[in-house]
């Protein structure tokens, strides 16, 4: 089957709820370790890809383009292309998008300093996509049943 016809706004919408789900529940469990938050900021940062690429599959951006080298990865162009399309989008979330474009590095050790985003910040960044772009796909596809909380 045609991986264009498999990837909808919803599913990648629901994908991204339970990244940002299960980097929530992470953050509540008392886990002991070295680099606890590195796998939190990741599970997050993902889910912010994630629901920006639902957003812009439903306004008509091509699942070939959001793979893409231009935008692919890349949480800073996927805000702004969303921004052109009619997402609202707040000063500090630019900001934040520009960061997560680091999060890969929460993937592997490696030494040195950065700046990165708290587990709030990025909790509030999902929440704010999670109910905007969640009602907007919702409606789209003629779904009906309550929209899943983040919290």
């Amino acid at each position: 089957m045609n991986v264009e016809i498999r990837t909808t706004p919803v599913g990648l919408f629901h994908y991204a709820h339970s990244y940002a789900a299960s980097a929530l529940s992470l953050s509540r469990a008392d886990v002991e370790g070295t680099h606890v938050d590195a796998p939190k900021r990741f599970l997050y940062s993902h889910a912010v890809e994630l629901y920006l690429k639902a957003y812009l599959l439903l306004n008509g951006t091509s699942l070939a383009l959001l793979r893409s080298r231009d935008l692919g990865h890349n949480v800073e162009r996927l805000l702004e292309t969303a921004q052109a399309l009619g997402l609202v989008v707040e000063n500090a979330h630019r900001e934040q998008a520009r960061l997560l474009n680091d999060a890969i590095l929460d993937r592997y050790i490696e030494t040195g300093s950065r700046v990165v985003l708290s587990n709030e910040a990025l909790l509030n960044f999902c929440v704010r996509l999670h109910d905007e772009i969640g009602i907007l796909v919702y409606l789209d596809a003629g779904l009906t049943r309550r929209l899943m909380k983040l919290e």
